[in-house]
């Protein structure tokens, strides 16, 4: 073979390896799954390619809303992804017995060191760190339009009948806004501890202190106010609050709605802490409920310490907000490092200032639950807003026994703490 046709077959074969990165030629690949699609899952994406263009490892990514089920059936199957971004702390417990790599062993010091302990979930009971927080929300707080009321308004729109803007469809997770609501009034009436011995199970259902939190959460929807709330997606129920002739004037849903909202009220969009809104409540408390999407290794490859340590790392998750694309609204963090500036107004900079505040948070508590506990939460919301008048008791004393149930089966379905 004469020199010049060599240098020809060396030239067509860099060509080839490069691929499609750019140039570079290829490291490998991870594979992730997570439950985010449509414009979350494109966000992600872009993000994911940034990781590949510098890195030159190709991510291969699934986003589902069937998180549960795909993962339960690819680790039963023996292929499980290498990286799973699982929605709550009580779904990463769920493979607490699972080959799942500790964290403390792939990312850097200084990474992990930037997330408080409410972030860095131990579901062995051994202080290993199997999930960390990738992404977060806040909880605990009320929206409004600022174009129509002020922040002193509220209270008295909250003690009037009909002014809570409220949606409990949800796919087949129907139910879980009023857990959340459950969950809130709870924690605002009777503090972190005793929300965190209810969310661990180690406080009964049938405790009175849980019967008060949902009498008051049934109170709030006056006569002809749960029904609507019944046939009403949890998506839709906030637009309410902007249309031309307002029905509802209050939202209590998560910081992550403010997304779902029309860019030209979005613009105006403000909320208040619900400590002020409930009643009951302890006004002086500074206790908030959050979530967080978790992110967990199941196979440690090169490949998958390196996505890692990009995806919880500030420059990446920094570059997740500024790079969200125009008329969305850009992601929460967890980690401490990640300035507030990369939010574009005072209500998003409000919401990641109290994020990184993590003394004063607590988990959602069904999202720390067991999945059998947090369903039947989630069912028996439902029914108890189809016929307030009948009262929550009866369905207390089966959730109770569902709790019960679940402290005789081996192995540890419950988190060990969920506040900061």
């Amino acid at each position: 073979m004469t020199a010049a046709v060599l240098g020809l077959w060396l030239v067509v074969l860099s060509a080839v390896g490069a691929g499609d990165t750019g140039g570079r030629q290829s490291r490998g690949s991870v594979s992730v799954l997570a439950t985010w699609t449509g414009d979350e899952g494109a966000a992600f994406r872009e993000l994911l390619q940034l990781f590949t263009d510098e890195s030159g490892v190709r991510v291969d990514y699934q986003g589902t809303t069937a998180l549960r089920e795909v993962l339960s059936s690819e680790v039963k199957a023996g292929t499980p992804p290498d990286i799973a971004v699982l929605p709550s702390p009580g779904e990463l417990a769920t493979y607490a017995d699972a080959p799942l790599v500790p964290l403390q062993k792939v990312l850097p010091a200084d990474t992990l060191a930037a997330y408080g302990p409410l972030w860095k979930p131990a579901p062995r009971g051994d202080g290993a760190v199997y999930g960390i927080a990738v992404k977060a929300d806040l909880k605990s707080i009320v929206w409004y339009d600022a174009n129509r009321h002020t922040s002193r308004e509220l209270p008295a729109l909250a003690a009037r009948d009909g002014q809570w803007c409220a949606g409990m469809g949800g796919d087949a997770t129907s139910g879980w806004p009023g857990t959340d609501w459950i969950e809130d009034i709870l924690l605002q009436q009777q503090g972190k501890a005793v929300y965190q011995a209810w969310a661990t199970g180690g406080l009964a259902w049938t405790d009175p202190r849980i019967g008060r939190a949902w009498r008051t959460w049934g109170s709030l929807f006056g006569k002809g106010a749960a029904r609507p709330a019944l046939l009403t997606d949890f998506r839709d129920a906030g637009r309410k609050l902007f249309a031309a002739r307002p029905t509802c004037a209050l939202e209590h849903q998560g910081s992550f709605i403010r997304g779902g909202y029309a860019p030209k009220d979005r613009a105006h969009a403000s909320f208040a802490f619900s400590t002020g809104l409930i009643p009951g409540a302890d006004r002086t408390s500074t206790a908030r409920e959050v979530s967080a999407d978790f992110a967990a290794m199941f196979h440690e490859t090169p490949q998958s310490r390196r996505l890692l340590a990009y995806l919880t790392s500030a420059k990446a998750q920094t570059a997740w907000a500024e790079n969200t694309a125009s008329g969305r609204t850009r992601p929460f963090f967890a980690n401490g490092d990640v300035p507030l500036s990369v939010q574009p107004d005072d209500v998003g900079e409000k919401i990641a200032k109290t994020l990184k505040n993590s003394r004063s948070l607590c988990l959602d508590a069904s999202d720390a639950m067991p999945t059998r506990m947090r369903l039947a939460f989630q069912r028996a919301a439902l029914a108890y807003l189809s016929d307030v008048a009948k009262g929550p008791d009866a369905l207390l004393t089966s959730l109770e026994k569902v709790r019960t149930d679940l402290h005789k089966e081996r192995g540890r379905p419950w988190l060990s703490t969920v506040c900061g």
